[in-house]
């Protein structure tokens, strides 16, 4: 991932989970902000998905600084237990998007959006003022391998471009804007995932509960992985406080692992040794809950006390196939330290950690740290190699060796000669049984689907939009008709409506809201388009309806007379505005909502506008 360069001074708390981009949009007193709890913000309540934290106590490696007391959680947090909390904000690429977040919690801010990438930036608040203004690039971790379960299973609206999450850490305020406001960018969402520091946080580098088989899962686990075959202690995710409600799905497996790769999450070096299990935790909720990840992205994680923590469950004793280096997740284990490493290596306990985490899982599966190994790419848009293209790399390598990132910071890669020669250094000492020995994989077979009749011809016309065919065409009744899914979004067609493309956004998730072709609207009979009085905001026809999108109303569905009337009206320049929700009935009285005003309907009455004064 690429580190942000954010000044000491000014962003002494922020942690980057990955990495976002960009140049700046000028602040000025006539910026107009988009602050959570207005009705233009259009908050949504927090995930009901990220439910209940378990805590406990956590190890650190022998030999790692004690924890210092004064770094102990603030009373006011002391009865928590580090359950995540989500927020999501409808944001506009010519406004500034203000959060309010606490700052004794660890907050993990991210954007998504359509189109074209806006070029986020970010700054932060604390009792020194407002931070300079930091690029946010666009993520370059890549997630699972495309032809993985764990890819097959991510929802369309995880597949929207989206940024580097980012943890930030001790502000009360954060705010992103687009240096690009001319971008033709849809759907522009910023996503806040708060998570809680705990007094059993502050316990991690105090406790020693080290791994055994009582701490950890499998009949064999004893025999793999005890204490004496570490001689370290890991912090379990049940010590860090991991809730396994948010494990979406069941990780892949391979029968051994080939080597390892080095990452660093990027950001602040200034967490305490009690806000680390806290991040993790962010980490967690954030790549299940918006990534759509079946599981946190690394198998280990290491902060910069020493202190190992076990990542992606079941990495503990099995070869369990992350999602932290896109195209190689398979055959290998990630190991990520907490921080930057561009112009400084990591501390010497977090690299002596590291080491011993590498020559601890060479004894394991019998590879060697210092040697080579082939692998196959499962391709993937962060990538540098094609999908089936056998690559040679060194059985430590760097998350830059195989993706277009600066991960895991030069300094760190520098130093990764000496990573591999001291886990080698260690192996005599942590010579657990290797399991059987790799298995060559074949290498992977890109899935191909034909497109043919009208749904064939318009993606003829319109790959650019479409991307490339995910699935078979197949037919629908009641209505009849037939869709095809693609990269980007879904073809239907029907004999009246003809051909036309329905992407991933809000629109979609209206769609969906009505039962797609099912419901009041039937097939689309239109692409998206843009109002042609109000650039910001997009419809699309559909042959009894239409579905409006603004940043400031959301996706609204309407039709009927309400619709006939709304044309009448002069549809975006009508004195009512966008709609702002869908149809509702309510004692017989049928109702839609505007941006100023609503429109009523009673057999008696007929249809009735009330413009707001």
């Amino acid at each position: 991932m690429k580190p942000l360069p954010f000044l000491a001074s000014a962003l002494t708390g922020i942690l980057l989970a990955a990495t976002l981009s960009g140049p700046a949009l000028a602040a000025s007193p006539e910026t107009h902000t988009n602050t959570p709890g207005t009705a233009a913000a259009g908050v949504s309540e927090p995930t009901a998905g990220l439910g209940d934290a378990g805590t406990g106590k956590d190890d650190t490696e022998p030999g790692a600084t004690a924890v210092d007391p004064a770094q102990d959680v603030d009373p006011a947090a002391a009865d928590t237990d580090g359950t995540p909390s989500e927020t999501t904000v409808d944001a506009q690429t010519d406004e500034v998007t203000e959060l309010s977040v606490d700052s004794s919690d660890v907050t993990i801010i991210g954007a998504t959006w359509e189109g074209e990438d806006p070029d986020l930036e970010i700054r932060t608040r604390d009792g020194n003022g407002w931070s300079e203004w930091e690029s946010l690039p666009t993520d370059d971790e890549g997630g699972p391998d495309v032809s993985s379960a764990e890819a097959a299973q991510i929802p369309a609206a995880s597949s929207q471009s989206q940024s580097v999450a980012l943890p930030v850490l001790d502000s009360d305020a954060v705010e992103v804007r687009a240096a690009d406001e001319q971008a033709d960018t849809d759907d522009l969402q910023i996503t806040q995932v708060s998570t809680a520091v705990t007094k059993a946080d502050a316990q991690v580098a105090k406790s020693a509960g080290g791994v055994s088989g009582h701490s950890a899962t499998g009949p064999a686990l004893d025999a793999q992985i005890s204490a004496k075959d570490l001689r370290s202690k890991i912090v379990t995710r049940k010590q860090w406080g991991a809730n396994e409600k948010l494990v979406r799905c069941a990780t892949d497996k391979t029968s051994s692992a080939k080597g390892v790769f080095i990452h660093h999450t990027a950001g602040s070096n200034s967490y305490s040794k009690a806000q680390a299990p806290a991040i993790i935790r962010g980490y967690l909720a954030y790549h299940t809950q918006n990534r759509g990840w079946c599981d946190l992205g690394y198998n280990f994680l290491v902060d910069k006390y020493g202190t190992m923590y076990e990542g992606r469950a079941g990495s503990l004793d099995k070869a369990v196939t992350g999602a932290h280096a896109s195209g190689f997740n398979s055959w290998t284990i990630g190991i990520s330290v907490l921080g930057t490493y561009s112009s400084a290596a990591p501390s010497s306990a977090a690299q002596t950690s590291v080491k011993r985490l590498v020559a601890w899982k060479a004894g394991q599966y019998g590879f060697n740290p210092t040697g080579k190994m082939t692998l196959t790419s499962g391709g993937g848009g962060t990538s540098k190699f094609a999908l089936g293209k056998k690559v040679s790399l060194n059985v430590v390598a760097g998350h830059r060796d195989t993706s277009y990132t600066e991960c895991p910071g030069l300094a760190f890669y520098n130093n990764l000669g000496s990573i591999r020669s001291g886990a080698k250094a260690l192996m005599p000492e942590l010579s657990p049984p290797p399991t059987k020995a790799p298995v060559k994989s074949p290498a992977p077979k890109p899935k191909t689907y034909p497109t043919k009749g009208a749904i064939g011809t318009y993606y003829q016309k319109n790959v650019a939009k479409t991307g490339k065919p995910v699935g078979p065409e197949k037919k629908l009744k009641n209505p009849n008709g037939a869709y095809q899914t693609f990269a980007k979004g879904t073809v239907y067609w029907s004999k009246s409506t003809g051909a036309h493309f329905l992407t991933k956004g809000q629109i979609r998730v209206a769609y969906k809201r009505v039962k797609y072709e099912k419901g009041v609207l039937g097939f689309p009979s239109s692409d998206k388009k843009t109002f042609k009085h109000r650039k910001s905001a997009r419809y699309q026809n559909f042959r009894s309806g239409m579905i409006t999108w603004s940043p400031q109303t959301g996706s609204d569905v309407i039709y009927g007379g309400f619709l006939t009337k709304w044309k009448k009206m002069g549809t975006e320049r009508s004195k009512l505005g966008l709609p702002k929700s869908d149809r509702t009935v309510k004692n017989g009285v049928k109702r839609q909502n505007f941006e100023r005003g609503y429109m009523t309907y009673t057999k008696k009455t007929g249809i009735k506008v009330y413009i707001r004064k």
